[in-house]
């Protein structure tokens, strides 16, 4: 939904807006700007730290104000990130039945070298697109230890949540219950909320992707080759709940 480029916690180097081209990037909903403190927030001792905190953000913004969108300004986004330099693209977003055309512009997209993280999606079922293309790196969502949530947290221990869809197509796990992160300031006075879901499990392993490229990894399959040489499994989750498992920065 693209992000709030006047958030003190976030320095947001340019963005696209795929819905309308004449109008700025700019996050009216606070999903994008959530995620992109999860990456990148400022390492300043305020609010919240990013993973990767000295990436350059981009907000390129596919879905409305009401969290709507349509295929086209997907796929444009996708594709904008490829034409455009971007090294990885971050997409929380997601839908139950597959779409061949969206598979082109990841694609293009992986081909001009944008490693593609994508979140499993919400619904406890099998994986969402775009996720579960190959394309794609495909997140579940943790339940990090002390979080009591019963119906999102059955237990006080690491597990996944109940939301979080599985299937063989998952290739890491990363907290996705009760993360705070930032959000535009009409969205809360104090510009930070505590947001679950997977697409709050994936911008950790963006942000981590990120530190991989910073590390010298040239391409996406030298990311998520990296990315898997980081990960650990966690006991008491099958493969399809956490694919290589919990990745250590």
């Amino acid at each position: 939904t693209g992000i709030a480029p006047d958030h003190p916690d976030l320095r947001v180097a340019g963005g696209y807006n795929a819905l309308d081209k004449q109008q700025p990037w700019h996050d009216d909903h606070s999903h994008g700007t959530h995620v992109a403190g999860t990456i990148a927030a400022l390492l300043d001792g305020k609010g919240v730290a990013g993973v990767a905190p000295q990436a350059q953000l981009y907000g390129v913004k596919v879905l409305s104000k009401d969290g709507g969108g349509n295929l086209f300004a997907i796929m444009d986004g996708i594709m904008w990130t490829g034409n455009n330099g971007m090294q990885v693209a971050n997409m929380s977003l997601g839908a139950a039945q597959e779409m061949p055309l969206l598979q082109y512009a990841l694609q293009m997209a992986r081909g001009a070298g944008v490693a593609l993280i994508a979140a499993a999606g919400n619904d406890g079922k099998a994986v969402n697109y775009p996720a579960a293309y190959p394309e794609c790196v495909a997140v579940s969502a943790l339940c990090p230890v002390g979080i009591t949530e019963t119906k999102l947290c059955p237990t006080p221990s690491e597990g996944i949540a109940t939301f979080s869809s599985r299937g063989p197509q998952v290739a890491f796990i990363a907290p996705g219950v009760k993360v705070p992160s930032t959000v535009p300031l009409f969205a809360d006075a104090s510009g930070y909320k505590a947001y679950s879901g997977t697409s709050m499990a994936t911008p950790h392993v963006a942000g981590l992707a990120a530190l991989a490229v910073a590390r010298g990894a040239k391409s996406p399959d030298a990311v998520a080759a990296s990315l898997r040489n980081a990960a650990s499994p966690l006991a008491g989750l099958s493969a399809s709940e956490q694919g290589a498992g919990l990745l250590d920065a």
